[in-house]
């Protein structure tokens, strides 16, 4: 279906998902009203005397945590740079936005929306809560559609959304006015944009877009509300008598067999080159579908794939079995859908924790439990010694000297030796132990460092020292795994625990970043404040669930040469190969291992003159490259990729990249 004239898109599914399949730079104004996590702190609803409880206003969805880092990206990928991003929070995501946001952006502000009749305070114990806030995102050429002084004002005013147009079936506890929509949607877009609203609820966003005139599209997971949405934004339509193609399309069975899905747009319809739909993603898809399985990579690699599943999925063949010569992080190997899977990775250490995750090996669990609970344990210790942070301020107010300071912090070490060795497991003291000479250097170097930076800017506020301080802290616990990391006796002896280590340095390690001395030894530093509150329970989780396991009952595992490796598995004819090697630049060494120029037309022959599978390749375009795979029956295609991170300006922003394939 090609209709240049489609209204709305409205999905039953995984947002994650679906957004990784909405092409670069297309959407107008993303609005939208995501989870507050605010169950956490609810007390659940309150008991009136005499009459029933008062609804407390907290849904189980609520419940379940919601990271903005895990947002923000996929975000600016998708917005046009005309476009604006709006987004419904509270008090405990703002900062969190702003982190992910504030410096993607030309401007971040926020709006107010007070609302003249908040749920009431029997007891009269605190502030009503009248307030909710919108956090506002915008580039210089934004869309912008003010017309006075007056009008610009950032704080909207009006009731809660009550009845009849508030739904009592089913109820959705934040589901926000039209009016107050729409107030929005007319300031930040314009006639026939696109809005984007990856939590729908029960569909309020699409009725205020539909009403002026623009075009929707919402995903929402829950069943029950993308059925209340979908009626509503049909009898929109109805009403203002819009009949399109796209309403009238019928989806193919295979489309129709992904999920549920109403008015599916194809990609073109919206600026991307590929002439395929959006579908809600289903677990029992055939072997060899594009739809993925939903799952996520293993773990953060260099130049790993996520980003890249839009080009990768809808130009994959029909397979039966998969291979990935190098699986790196997993993001392919997990999303595609085969009968059987072969993996292989050069790197030992990656290739371990694939197999102590597809054997669930305890040991391994259990020292990445024990790295995990040594992170809660030090915010604990650092907020039982409050004591550090009065040491700062002395320093600060020059009531004692630099050397004075050094002094104190090295005597509250000394001070609480056991206590900081208590943090980490008794295992772990018992190999060697950098952790009470890290933590006096990074206390005395980053009090040194925040009074640098007051000096130059402004006084940092109490939350910012706090958090400073905490960062020193486990920036010490850090390094003490990263000098066990680089322990060869602990390698060579306790292969499962240097595993675990490696897990923990892939998570914590700045950017993600692997880089090596010329000793050979791991010397990335901790990621930072950002950090902090970082833990690895819900990846250890994913590692135990069910669908991952059911993945890797089908996978073979291999840590060889990828020649070595294609050799020796042989895939045929109806198999499908996928290659993202290291690229063809400077820096193209992942975790010590060299891939030269002569491994590059290595790999080049045996996938040109000698694979009998079809095989597609992700690569960055060098004069080198290309000429390497530009021969006959070699298809070449060209995208374009933004690296989130330039470590050291080893590379470009951007490059253009090629899709190679044999068919």
């Amino acid at each position: 279906m090609k209709d240049s004239n489609w209204r709305k898109c409205i999905l039953c599914a995984d947002s994650r998902e679906v957004i990784k399949r909405i092409p670069d730079n297309s959407i107008d104004f993303i609005l939208t009203d995501p989870p507050y996590n605010l169950g956490q702190h609810s007390t659940g609803n309150i008991p009136l005397p005499g009459r029933a409880a008062m609804n407390n206003d907290v849904a189980e969805w609520d419940m379940v945590d919601f990271n903005p880092e895990e947002w923000a990206d996929e975000f600016i990928r998708i917005l046009k740079p005309t476009g604006n991003l709006f987004i419904f929070t509270s008090y405990n995501q703002l900062g969190r936005w702003y982190n992910c946001l504030d410096h993607k952006f030309d401007t971040t502000n926020f709006m107010i929306w007070h609302k003249t009749n908040p749920a009431p305070k029997i007891f009269k114990a605190g502030f009503l809560n009248s307030c909710e806030m919108i956090f506002t995102c915008w580039n210089k050429k934004h869309t912008w559609n003010f017309i006075s002084q007056s009008e610009m004002h950032n704080f909207i005013e009006s009731p809660i959304c009550m009845r009849p147009e508030r739904l009592s079936n089913p109820k959705h506890p934040a589901q926000k006015p039209v009016s107050i929509l729409k107030k929005m949607i007319k300031i930040a877009s314009n006639k026939d944009d696109i809005i984007f609203d990856p939590f729908m609820g029960v569909g309020s966003m699409g009725v205020a877009a539909l009403e002026l005139d623009r075009r929707f599209i919402g995903v929402e997971c829950e069943e029950n509300y993308f059925i209340a949405a979908k009626q509503r934004i049909i009898n929109v339509l109805n009403n203002k008598h819009i009949m399109t193609k796209d309403k009238e399309y019928k989806l193919t069975e295979e489309e129709t067999s992904t999920g549920v899905c109403e008015s599916a747009i194809p990609y073109q319809s919206i600026g991307s080159e590929m002439n395929l739909f959006f579908h809600a993603s289903k677990a029992n898809s055939p072997h060899g579908s594009k739809t993925s399985t939903g799952l996520q990579p293993i773990i953060k690699w260099p130049g790993g794939k996520e980003k890249e599943l839009k080009y990768i999925l809808p130009n994959a063949p029909t397979f039966r079995r998969f291979f990935e010569p190098f699986v790196g992080g997993g993001s392919v190997f997990m999303s595609v859908q085969a009968k059987e899977y072969f993996i292989n990775d050069f790197s030992s250490e990656l290739i371990s924790l694939y197999r102590y995750i597809a054997s669930t090996d305890k040991r391994f669990f259990a020292y990445v439990e024990m790295m995990d609970d040594s992170w809660e344990k030090a915010l604990k210790f650092f907020n039982e010694n409050k004591v550090l942070v009065d040491m700062y301020k002395d320093y600060r107010e020059n009531k004692i000297t630099k050397e004075v300071l050094k002094g104190l912090v090295h005597d509250f070490c000394k001070r609480n030796e056991k206590e900081l060795l208590l943090i980490i497991s008794e295992e772990f003291v018992s190999y060697s132990c950098i952790l009470l000479k890290e933590t006096e250097k990074n206390l005395f170097r980053k009090m040194v460092r925040m009074r640098e930076i007051e000096l130059k800017k402004h006084i940092l506020p109490d939350k910012d020292l706090l958090d400073n301080i905490e960062t020193a802290i486990k920036s010490a616990i850090y390094m003490n795994y990263r000098f066990m990391y680089n322990d060869k006796t602990i390698e060579r002896k306790n292969p499962c625990l240097h595993t675990a280590l490696f897990f923990f340095m892939r998570n914590y390690a700045y950017s993600g970043m692997f880089r090596y001395s010329n000793k050979g030894d791991f010397n990335v530093p901790y990621g930072g404040i950002a950090y902090n509150r970082k833990l690895m329970a819900k990846k250890l989780d994913y590692y135990r669930s069910e669908p991952l396991l059911k993945h890797f009952a089908d996978t073979q595992i291999y840590s060889l040469d990828f020649e070595a490796f294609l050799r020796e598995t042989n895939p045929s004819k109806d198999d499908f190969v996928f290659l993202d090697p290291p690229y063809d630049s400077e820096f193209s060494t992942y975790a010590q291992h060299a891939f030269t120029r002569d491994d590059q037309e290595r790999l080049a022959h045996y996938m040109i003159y000698e694979c009998k599978a079809k095989w597609m390749m992700i690569i960055k375009n060098t004069d080198f490259i290309y000429e390497l795979y530009n021969k006959k029956g070699i298809n070449i295609r060209t995208f374009d990729k933004e690296y989130l991170v330039s470590f050291m300006n080893r590379n470009d922003k951007k490059v253009t990249h090629l899709l190679i394939t044999n068919y």
